[in-house]
């Protein structure tokens, strides 16, 4: 069946007008509301000179002008495009001429910028304030045609290996991925989900907010992560979507024991971007008296696998494949590996990207017969449950044996004494690449030789950290995504 997220979302408005969709700061605002304010922002980007197709940039970091404006855009026929209110100039010197956007929708902070770099780019966008969203129109919504292949939304990639690539989500692809999400974790209109993640990135906009809105659920948004403020916020919903950092930062809090107590609300915790340390998860879940859901997805492709409401949870694992989602681990020759063995995540479904934004040849690559290799490496177990096991481009060669990162990580993070590690290859004369490590202690008495016992004892010879440093912390992305190019260079030249 074909399915087109606007026209969806514009159902849910009209069926449950009454109903709170979102509850920001001390503000309650219902469907109808919503939709007034998203139709209205659509009426003012249409008198903007927005047209079907257009990318609208959304650069703000105020979270309700950010969601209307998003929501105003798709339905005005254009294409939104979520930046990290963050980025620097140069960065937006890309975004801005990569994308050719018509229109820039700016906070406060941010408006200065652009305005100066707009007369340096090819198409110079109409620049406008971020309160807009909330403003009157200058005139009528006009509803633009519409079909499910038509583009709703461009993400960036992370750009682990170069210059980001937007990747290009059809109407389609996002109905078809919210639906198997919400299927899965069984949301429904009953559901408040509490999002305290940032709204430009997928988890926060996608499946914290889009999915909730399309059955008809409440989001409660938190401008920022706070852990000592959000406890009490916690206990108003009765979905927590987080990152590991956030839970990490929980943990640390001192109250958050006693919080916990007033969360019976609360049916469900997930958790994206990376496992939760295994060290950490027993101690969490039984906190929170609740398992916490691993998911798997990303820009490419939103959610691909998700642990069961219900169970197993095997150690480690990301679950099986949502609903509509074909799934294999191949061999570097393309035949199917074998239940256990490592190898290359491909998949198939109407979840994935549409294409990369004017990048044809990238695009056939990157789909082969329908199929997208996820640039990750994994197993299946013979219940069809999937670990990850790393990044290919992280993958550590030395002297001909395959490291996988996150298997040395998991034994470094369970040694007394270590709070976080990220391990990463490093170019090496000898070897190809040796295996290096940085750490952040919780224990200042840790030392090197104390971490090689740890290792002789736990690893084999070739997955030995040879190159080891402490860090007082690991450079991260929003999401809390270990930044592996800006850590390598930390580490002393071989």
């Amino acid at each position: 069946m074909t399915r087109h997220f606007g026209q969806e979302l514009s159902q849910t408005f009209r069926t449950h007008p009454q109903r709170n969709a979102l509850l920001y700061r001390d503000e309650t605002i219902s469907y109808a509301r919503l939709e007034e304010l998203t139709l209205r922002c659509a009426a003012w980007l249409q008198a903007s000179g927005v047209q079907p197709g257009n990318r609208v940039v959304l650069f703000t970091a105020n979270k309700l002008p950010f969601l209307i404006a998003q929501l105003g855009a798709m339905f005005a026929g254009g294409v939104p495009l979520p930046l990290n209110p963050r980025f620097t100039r140069e960065e937006m010197r890309y975004y801005l001429t990569d994308s050719g956007a018509r229109v820039v929708i700016a906070g406060e902070e941010q408006k200065d910028m652009i305005e100066a770099l707009a007369p340096e780019l090819p198409v110079q966008p109409v620049i406008l304030g971020d309160d807009l969203a909330l403003s009157p129109p200058q005139s009528p919504f006009t509803e633009p045609l519409a079909a499910a292949s038509d583009a709703c939304l461009i993400l960036y990639s992370s750009g682990t290996t170069g210059w980001p690539k937007g990747v290009v989500h059809s109407h389609s692809n996002v109905s078809h991925s919210l639906h198997a999400l919400a299927d899965c974790w069984r949301m429904n209109c009953e559901d408040i989900v509490v999002n305290a993640l940032p709204l430009f990135h997928i988890h926060g906009l996608a499946f914290a907010t889009h999915a909730t809105l399309l059955v008809g659920g409440c989001v409660l948004i938190e401008e920022a992560f706070d852990a000592k403020r959000i406890l009490p916020v916690i206990a108003q919903g009765t979905i927590f979507m987080a990152v590991p950092p956030i839970y990490y930062k929980l943990l640390d809090e001192p109250t958050f024991r006693d919080a916990t107590k007033d969360w019976s609300n609360i049916r469900l915790f997930t958790c994206g971007s990376a496992p939760i340390r295994t060290e950490v998860l027993p101690e969490l879940q039984a906190i929170l008296g609740k398992p916490v859901i691993n998911r798997y997805g990303m820009t490419d492709s939103y959610v691909i696998s998700s642990l069961p409401l219900d169970g197993p949870w095997p150690d480690g694992s990301v679950g099986r494949p949502l609903n509509g989602i074909q799934l294999q681990i191949r061999r570097t020759d393309g035949s199917l590996a074998a239940a256990g063995e490592v190898g290359a995540v491909v998949i198939r479904g109407p979840n994935i990207f549409q294409q990369y934004w004017q990048n044809p040849d990238a695009t056939k690559t990157a789909l082969v017969d329908g199929w997208f290799d996820t640039g990750d490496l994994g197993q299946l177990d013979v219940r069809g449950f999937l670990t990850l096991v790393g990044r290919k481009h992280d993958l550590i060669i030395t002297r001909g044996y395959n490291v996988y990162p996150q298997v040395v990580e998991r034994v470094l993070g369970e040694c007394p004494g270590v709070g976080e590690c990220a391990v990463l290859g490093l170019a090496d004369t000898e070897r190809g690449e040796r295996v290096g490590v940085a750490i952040v202690r919780t224990d200042p008495q840790l030392d090197e030789q104390a971490l090689r016992r740890w290792c002789d004892d736990r690893l084999v010879h070739y997955q030995q950290p040879k190159s080891l440093i402490f860090v007082d912390a690991l450079p991260k992305n929003a999401l809390g995504k270990i930044l592996r190019r800006e850590l390598r260079e930390q580490f002393p030249a071989n």
